[in-house]
């Protein structure tokens, strides 16, 4: 069967307020806007290939977590430390057996993924 799928185009996380999620996404992750538009309320920030986009949801309630991003780092230590260093709330790093991870949460309870291997 030949492919079906080129690639992952956008991974989208739904937040009460996509200005405010956005500009915490900038802040705190060091991401840039490669698109924002207003009156469908939704920013793409850039992350290599894939982008994330906050699509805002006003009676968006607390996130189930049944789907999250998981972004790879070469170097989880300095990662960890850097969230860690702007009021990221992130969990402790973990190893299964050459793979370290670690979860961190967006000003609304979203949840992401590191991992490096």
């Amino acid at each position: 069967m030949e492919k079906l799928f080129e690639r992952v185009d956008t991974i989208i996380i739904q937040v009460k307020d996509y200005k405010e999620a956005g500009q915490w996404y900038m802040d705190r992750l060091g991401l840039e806007s490669s698109f924002e538009d207003s009156k469908e309320k939704y920013i793409v920030l850039k992350v290599s290939e894939t982008p994330i986009t906050l699509h805002e949801v006003p009676n968006v309630t607390t996130p189930q977590n049944s789907c999250y991003p998981i972004l790879y780092v070469k170097d989880i230590e300095k990662v960890h430390k850097h969230l860690q260093e702007k009021n990221v709330q992130v969990e402790d790093i973990q190893a299964d057996g050459s793979v370290s991870f670690f979860d961190f949460y967006d000003l609304y309870g979203n949840k992401l993924e590191v991992c490096s291997f």
